[in-house]
């Protein structure tokens, strides 16, 4: 043991024992390690902009696609909204016209006094009323009554004639009464009498008095019946807020009257040419009100009727009168259409009135009065590519087009026109692309390509 040493305690302290301090050796840096320290350091900064600008990309590509997807939504929202206008403008186009307003007040000229009724006076003198007792005041009853019940015709038809009170009373019910059952057996009791002066073997009843024109034309006219159909009329579809307004239902007596009359005429005129005219004017105007759309086939079989009636050398230029005052009369729209086609029958003057009707259409809507073979030339001059182009007339000029000549025997009379027509179906069906947005352009299109395709098999 070394008693002059340090204890152990003095040995850990260092101020008796302060540690050796070892000098380092400065090491000598080269310049080719500072050129290596400084591109670590320089490629450690581009490698961290590099992250960021890979980062900012990613952020701008989700940014760029989510614009993209943004324009293409719009872009589909915008077609979809044109083809939805180009959809709506289709199906706004619907005919129909108003063709009555409000009812007015029954005109009182077929109203007639009880007391100079002869049958109810041979009966009051006859020996059977002390039984019924009947008198003046139940007069009225007692003729309805037997009218309801059929006695009424019966008993006319057995006695051979009918007065005039008789058949302006029963006229006078048949055009304005408001009961069902008076007014169909009124319309009944005028078929009977006027349809038996058409049996060949039986006996025609003697009638003293006859319906003329102007009393159907006065009650048509009560029922609240516009006569006018140019645009300065009510041409919006009717409205049913107002219990006045539209026919009664007196108008399907209206007809069956007039058919009946006009079937009556063949054997004995009760019309003129020209009020069968007018009639056969207001019976195609009433085709174009959808409130009597329920009394359609009644309206054909009435048309029929009174096209029926003319005579042979009075029919072709009655047509063609008929013809021109409704060409000048149906507003220019989808009506044109509705008034040919509303004139549906397959007899040969049905035919004949229909072609005309569409014929003269088209001569008002091109202002072309010269030849056929010029009115088509017209059509095929029409350039339908043109952005300008209306093809809702066009639509018009086609279904006109086909009526006009394969609503007749023009087209076996002038082959040269069924060439023409072709053409005219090649260019609207051709020149209009599938793609094309313009309203009735899919229309005009795909009903030339049938009509082309029926003409080639022809």
């Amino acid at each position: 043991m070394d008693l002059d040493g340090p204890l152990d305690f003095e040995n850990e302290d260092p101020l008796v024992n302060p540690p050796t301090i070892i000098e380092k050796r400065k090491k000598v840096i080269g310049l080719d390690d500072l050129l290596s320290d400084f591109y670590k350091e320089k490629s450690k900064v581009i490698d961290k902009v590099n992250k960021k600008r890979k980062v900012s990309k990613v952020y701008h590509s989700d940014d760029d696609e989510q614009g993209q997807v943004d324009k293409l939504s719009q872009c589909v929202v915008e077609c979809q909204n044109q083809m939805n206008e180009i959809a709506d403008e289709e199906e706004n186009q619907e005919w129909g016209l108003s063709m009555f307003g409000d009812q007015k007040t029954p005109i009182p000229s077929l109203l007639v006094d009880l007391d100079s009724c002869c049958l109810l006076k041979e009966f009051m003198n006859n020996q059977l009323n002390l039984v019924v007792g009947l008198t003046v005041d139940e007069g009225t009853t007692f003729i309805e009554g037997l009218l309801v019940n059929g006695w009424l015709t019966r008993l006319i038809m057995t006695c051979g004639r009918v007065e005039k009170f008789i058949c302006k009373w029963t006229l006078n019910i048949l055009l304005y009464s408001s009961k069902e059952d008076l007014r169909s057996s009124a319309c009944d009791f005028w078929c009977s009498i006027l349809l038996s002066q058409n049996k060949v073997n039986g006996a025609s009843v003697e009638i003293y008095w006859l319906p003329n024109y102007q009393e159907l034309k006065e009650a048509l006219e009560s029922y609240g019946f516009r006569i006018s159909l140019s645009h300065s009329q009510d041409v919006e579809l009717a409205e049913a807020d107002s219990e006045c307004q539209g026919p009664p239902q007196n108008i399907r007596a209206w007809l069956t009257l007039v058919t009946t009359c006009c079937q009556f005429r063949c054997k004995k005129p009760i019309f003129t040419t020209s009020q069968v005219e007018q009639i056969a004017e207001i019976l195609v105007s009433l085709l174009l009100d959808r409130s009597l759309l329920g009394l359609s086939i009644l309206l054909q079989e009435c048309l029929i009727s009174v096209i029926g009636s003319f005579k042979e050398e009075e029919w072709i230029s009655s047509c063609k009168k008929i013809a021109n005052s409704l060409a000048s009369r149906v507003p220019q729209d989808i009506n044109c259409l509705r008034v040919v086609e509303s004139v549906s029958g397959v007899d040969a003057r049905s035919k004949h009135l229909r072609s005309s009707i569409a014929h003269q259409m088209l001569v008002v809507l091109l202002d072309h009065k010269d030849s056929d073979e010029n009115l088509l030339s017209s059509l095929m001059s029409i350039n339908v590519k043109e952005r300008s182009c209306n093809l809702f007339k066009m639509y018009i000029f086609v279904v006109l087009a086909e009526n006009w000549l394969f609503s007749s025997t023009l087209v076996e009379a002038k082959p040269v026109l069924r060439d023409m027509w072709a053409v005219f179906l090649r260019n609207c069906s051709c020149q209009i692309n599938s793609t094309d947005l313009r309203s009735y352009a899919s229309k005009v299109r795909t009903r030339a390509a049938y009509l082309l395709q029926v003409c080639s098999s022809n």
